[in-house]
């Protein structure tokens, strides 16, 4: 766990960069978060598993989470250990 730790905090770094950019000091504002905690989550799992990037690997998580919605909506798939 203990060497997680940098990429954990490299990623959530570049994700409060990226909401400082959005958001200037003397202003309010009001942004949807719910992308960018998806995005911090799959950058996470893609730099512990994989050593690289969401960005670099985008594509791939894409097409995953578009066949676990086709998967959810034929419940005729038969998944081993579910039922």
């Amino acid at each position: 766990m203990q060497v997680m730790l940098p990429i954990f905090f490299e990623c959530c770094d570049d994700m409060i960069s990226k909401w400082e950019a959005m958001v200037s000091s003397e202003e309010k504002c009001e942004f949807d978060v719910w992308p960018f905690l998806q995005s911090l989550t799959c950058d996470i799992i893609s730099r512990t598993a994989f050593g690289s990037s969401y960005e670099e690997g985008k594509e791939i998580f894409e097409l995953l989470k578009e066949q676990a919605g086709l998967i959810m909506r034929s419940r005729k798939v038969y998944i081993p250990g579910l039922w």
